[in-house]
C-alpha cells in the first residue's frame, strides 16, 4: 500500500508540474473541463475542438501513466486512476 501511494503522489507530480498554469487549468477555472472520480477529465457541454482534444491528450497521457503504476504494483489501472483523483482532489483543497 505504501509503494501504490507513493507512486500515486510520484504520478500527481509527474502529471501536475507541466499542467500548473496551463491551458488545462485555464478549461477547468472556466467551466469547461471537470475532473471525474474516474481519475480522468472530461469536457463539459459544447466546447471548442481545442478543448476536445486537450481533454484527449490530457486523458491519454494519464492512462498511460496510470497503466505504468498498475503494473509496478500489481493492482488494476482503476484503482490507480481512482486514488490519483482522490489525491489530486485533496491538493486542490489545500491550494
Amino acid at each position: 500500500m505504501r509503494k501504490l501511494a507513493t507512486s500515486a503522489l510520484l504520478l500527481i507530480a509527474i502529471i501536475s508540474m507541466p499542467l500548473q498554469a496551463s491551458p488545462l487549468d485555464d478549461a477547468r477555472n472556466s467551466g469547461q473541463v471537470v475532473e471525474l472520480a474516474n481519475g480522468y477529465v472530461k469536457a463539459k457541454g459544447d466546447v471548442p475542438a481545442n478543448i476536445r482534444s486537450l481533454v484527449a491528450d490530457v486523458n491519454k497521457r494519464r492512462k498511460t501513466a496510470y497503466t505504468k503504476i498498475a503494473k509496478r504494483n500489481g493492482i488494476s489501472v482503476d484503482q490507480v486512476a481512482a486514488e490519483s483523483y482522490v489525491k489530486r482532489k485533496k491538493k486542490t483543497k489545500r491550494m
